[in-house]
């Protein structure tokens, strides 16, 4: 089987030849690990294209994050950003203060968006290279997540207690705004999509917050990349185990856990309805871990998570200086 076939037989619970092995997100740590920087990789996509396609093939990802940069609506909806060399661009800035704020704010157009065209661009270079034989999809925030990172995570949470007329408006908008980017990632031929929805951590909100403000509306757009024919993910950081059953009827093919879920908890709570991915320690594990540390939890994960509808994975991010050899050996314990 190649990659493709293998994520494809394990997002439907059917046989594989091996464990399948997705990073899953992999964008910012290639970028570093090649020595592109984050700015050069925006205007320059060739290069970076270049830098995911090596790294890829170094580590025999079967899937692998073809648009990383999943928080452009935040600068393209205003919010100030601070870009370093490696890692993730972050709010510096947020945009919304108040009710009166929110209503002056513009719908931004994909397509005007520079961060999501130079994503584009990149994507198509990678798909081009590794597409017969490697899935490829792209990551983007989920609207509970943009609503925190454009009024402030701690000023939402307080607003759904305190005012939560406002608190549904700022995320009703921020649903648009996703579903607007998600419309132009399927329209620009990117049919798989991840959906990240780190805010809505049980180390964050409660379970009756998450199913009113994050699972709709989640739900909403799961369902709209499935019926375009891609297939859906989701990945929530954070201990989730609360709302595991939740998180299923959301309709995705796969869930992408955090390390403190328990493998065999989700897959006897989901019980076949939606493909597992995890959860190898991004930072204790393979960042700091010893060899023998990561072939072991590595080990743990593939017997946790099953034969079938499992795919191993980091549990978040890849973290820059991670060493590759430490990445590859996530693909020696699969086989």
């Amino acid at each position: 089987m190649n990659g493709m076939e293998r994520i494809y037989a394990a997002l439907n619970f059917e046989p594989v030849d091996m464990v399948p092995f997705i990073p899953p997100f992999q964008g910012y740590w290639a970028l570093a690990a090649m020595g592109v920087t984050v700015p050069e990789s925006i205007t320059d996509p060739a290069k970076a294209a270049k830098a995911q396609v090596d790294i890829s093939r170094q580590c025999h990802f079967d899937a692998v994050e073809v648009m990383w940069d999943w928080m452009s609506p935040v600068e393209a909806l205003g919010c100030e950003v601070r870009m370093q060399d490696v890692g993730e661009i972050a709010t510096w800035k947020h945009r919304i203060a108040g009710p009166s704020t929110l209503e002056k704010i513009e719908y931004p157009s994909p397509e005007k968006d520079y961060r999501f065209v130079a994503g584009m661009e990149s994507r198509k270079l990678i798909c081009k290279k590794m597409m017969e034989g490697t899935l490829c999809y792209g990551s983007l925030c989920s609207p509970f997540t943009l609503a925190g990172e454009i009024r402030g995570v701690e000023a939402l949470i307080l607003d759904t207690i305190i005012e939560p007329h406002f608190a549904r408006d700022t995320i009703d908008f921020c649903t648009d705004v996703i579903m607007d980017y998600c419309d132009g990632m399927l329209a620009g031929g990117l049919s798989n999509i991840m959906l990240c929805d780190p805010t809505s951590s049980g180390s964050l909100i409660t379970k009756a917050d998450f199913l009113k403000y994050a699972h709709p509306r989640m739900k909403a757009i799961v369902q709209k990349i499935l019926k375009e024919g891609g297939e859906s993910l989701v990945h929530i950081c954070g201990d989730t185990t609360d709302r595991l059953e939740d998180i299923a009827t959301m309709g995705m093919s796969g869930f992408s856990m955090d390390a403190s879920v328990n493998l065999n908890y989700a897959r006897k709570v989901m019980n076949g309805k939606v493909a597992i991915i995890g959860n190898v320690h991004p930072y204790r594990t393979l960042f700091m871990g010893t060899k023998e540390d990561i072939a072991a939890e590595a080990r743990k994960c593939i017997r946790k998570g099953g034969n079938e509808g499992f795919i191993l994975a980091a549990s978040c991010d890849i973290l820059p200086s991670t060493p590759v050899e430490h990445v590859q050996i996530l693909d020696d314990c699969r086989r």
